[in-house]
């Protein structure tokens, strides 16, 4: 993947044996922020919690990806918008 690509993506994941996803977006599914994966094979909607709980990891991503990611890795008090961002 080259880097210019890259800036298309609102993020990377990892999958458990090590294989890299892009996050293409994110949207409002059924109540739940859920981001848009493109997959090998299909594409999938899961939320940040049933990627991490998967053993998906976050690799890079936009702010916005960060800060919904964040409230999975952190205490509910420790996860703040923007405490993952880099501006």
């Amino acid at each position: 993947m080259q880097i210019s690509h890259l800036k298309q993506f609102a993020g990377l994941v990892r999958r458990p044996e090590g294989s890299i996803l892009p996050v293409l977006k994110t949207e409002s599914v059924d109540g739940f922020v859920k981001l848009h994966i493109q997959g090998s094979v299909v594409d999938f909607w899961a939320t940040p919690e049933e990627l991490y709980f998967r053993g998906y990891r976050l690799l890079c991503a936009k702010p916005a990806i960060w800060d919904i990611w964040s409230r999975v890795i952190c205490a509910p008090d420790q996860a703040k918008p923007g405490s993952f961002a880099v501006h």
